[in-house]
């Protein structure tokens, strides 16, 4: 290749940089590049978790009602009732610490779509122009809250009687927030007994803590959380039980966590 052939080409480079370098310039002022440097001293990198199995004793029942009258307080009045006669029932049944928390009360006028011809809905939604005022709608979602879970099918025979639907049963314990910070103890307690054991049979010591984070799945260098790998978060399973078998079983906690340590010489 002659000199004519590398001046063009190297010419053809500059022209190709100072084009790439013209946004860069233009916005220096107004953002800032931040690199993460990767830390080069060796290291032992772990990840561990905790478990805990343990019996529920709380039993939670979500629970709704909907009532149609010609009034909103004729609606809110019978489904006030019908409450009021679920707790009468539980206290009934010696459940005196249970507690009926709302979680939503909502109002609806209610229509009757018009028809066609063949006698089918013109539209599947309400129009308050077009379809005939039919009365109002208050509907009712609570959750039930039972210190026990032996008494479950008194309860639903209860509420099925006064026509209160159970939409689900699910089970809990008064201690989570105890074992929650057990399983993660025990995820830390078994990340650094393991890695102890790394670094004495490699011939070294565990130095400084360098980095831990929750989940598990991260990218040992920059402790970055790799998708599609793990959780990067406490996991404590949420238990339910089939619609059917209505027994509380086992509650299951866990958590995981990584952590990374530098290795230092023997001393």
């Amino acid at each position: 290749m002659g000199n004519g052939d590398f001046i063009v080409k190297l010419s053809r480079y500059a022209l190709v940089l100072a084009v790439a370098l013209l946004p860069t310039c233009a916005f220096a002022q107004d953002s800032t590049i931040v690199r993460q440097e990767i830390d080069k001293r060796p290291y032992i990198y772990i990840e561990a978790s905790g478990r805990i199995e343990t019996a529920a004793d709380l039993t939670k029942i979500a629970i709704s009602l909907s009532e149609k009258r010609k009034s909103p307080e004729e609606a809110t009045k019978l489904i006030s009732d019908k409450i009021a006669q679920l707790r009468a029932a539980l206290t009934q049944l010696g459940i005196a610490d249970s507690s009926v928390e709302t979680k939503s009360f909502q109002f609806a006028k209610v229509y009757l779509i018009a028809k066609d011809k063949k006698g089918e809905p013109v539209s599947s939604f309400a129009d308050p122009d077009r379809d005939k005022f039919d009365g109002f709608r208050a509907t009712y979602n609570a959750v039930a809250t039972l210190a026990t879970t032996d008494r479950i099918g008194e309860v639903l025979s209860s509420a099925s009687a006064l026509g209160i639907e159970v939409n689900s049963v699910t089970f809990a314990s008064s201690r989570e927030a105890e074992f929650v910070e057990q399983v993660r103890k025990i995820a830390a307690d078994k990340a650094r007994s393991r890695a102890e054991v790394y670094a004495q049979s490699l011939g070294g010591t565990l130095g400084d803590l360098l980095n831990v984070k929750e989940g598990t799945g991260y990218n040992p260098d920059t402790m970055a959380y790799t998708p599609l790998e793990g959780y990067a978060d406490l996991a404590v399973l949420d238990p339910s039980t089939a619609p059917m078998a209505i027994a509380p079983g086992k509650l299951t906690y866990e958590a995981s966590v990584s952590a990374k340590w530098a290795l230092a010489p023997a001393k």
